[in-house]
């Protein structure tokens, strides 16, 4: 079954910079990563027209890096931008690994050269009780066993995440961010209804101190998945707490504000609507 929106999008593209920098980031500081993706989706992806022009636009940073054979027909997913912004950046110890429900992607993705999940963490979901993976168990187990290094990110493809699945997935998230470090990717319909405005309450509830970006809806660009929602954009980490590393910590707002700068002209919004701020102030 095709996906419904185009790999790529403005969405997507805000998601992997934040990605790129954070595992570029990471790995400076000479810490072993283990990236974990539990919704991995495709590993890449025949981008169209438009996105391979806005990753063209990019003249800097990690994911322009990590997308270098978009002439080629290939926009990489989640996975495979990590191991490519670890290997840019010189990472020596980094583990990707990959999970999806369906197992045509699963084999997609081990075909790319990611490892699978549940084969390095077999008991993941065991407690649920159930016979096949779910990347919302798999997220649980991973969570409660999360160690310094780890990195996971949430990015499921139901646009109903914020009304059925956040109030107990954010928890989940600030756990982990107690000694790890995770990336929400969300749609959020209309940031000042009900649902919108609860999102926001649970993060200021349990993230306060994250940092969040978001991409407003583009209509009429021709490219699938972004003209209807505002795509969330959530960091949440240990490592961003840490008064030893407020050098280190500064470095990185100065990366990811410069991308999403340059993002944001591309794309053809106000820099300020792409810009990190951090959730509570």
């Amino acid at each position: 079954m095709p996906l419904p929106y185009d790999m790529g999008n403005a969405g997507d593209l805000l998601k992997h910079g934040v990605l790129a920098e954070f595992v570029r980031w990471q790995c400076v500081l000479g810490m072993p990563l283990r990236f974990m993706d539990p919704f991995g989706g495709e590993p890449w992806g025949r981008p169209v027209p438009e996105v391979g022009r806005r990753v063209r636009a990019l003249t800097a940073g990690s994911l322009r890096a990590a997308q270098s054979h978009i002439d080629n027909g290939r926009y990489y997913g989640s996975g495979l931008v990590a191991r490519r912004a670890a290997e840019a950046a010189g990472g020596r110890h980094v583990r990707v690994l990959s999970g999806d429900a369906c197992p045509a992607r699963r084999e997609r993705l081990r075909a790319s050269g990611l490892s699978m999940l549940d084969e390095e963490l077999p008991d993941l979901g065991a407690e649920s009780g159930r016979d096949r993976y779910d990347g919302y168990d798999a997220f649980g187990t991973i969570s409660r066993a999360a160690r310094e290094g780890d990195l996971v990110l949430i990015d499921p493809f139901f646009d109903d995440f914020l009304q059925k699945r956040a109030p107990g997935v954010v928890p989940q998230m600030a756990a982990m961010a107690e000694c790890a470090a995770v990336l929400l990717f969300a749609l959020n319909e209309a940031p000042r209804n009900s649902v919108g405005r609860g999102f926001d309450a649970l993060l200021e509830d349990h993230l306060c101190g994250a940092w969040r970006m978001t991409c407003p809806p583009l209509p009429g660009t021709g490219v699938r998945g972004e003209s209807r929602y505002h795509a969330e954009i959530v960091l949440a980490a240990r490592l961003l707490r840490e008064a030893k590393r407020v050098r280190e910590i500064g470095i990185l707002r100065q990366r990811l504000t410069a991308f999403t700068e340059q993002l944001a002209g591309i794309l053809g919004v106000p820099a300020k609507q792409l810009e990190p701020r951090i959730v509570g102030r």
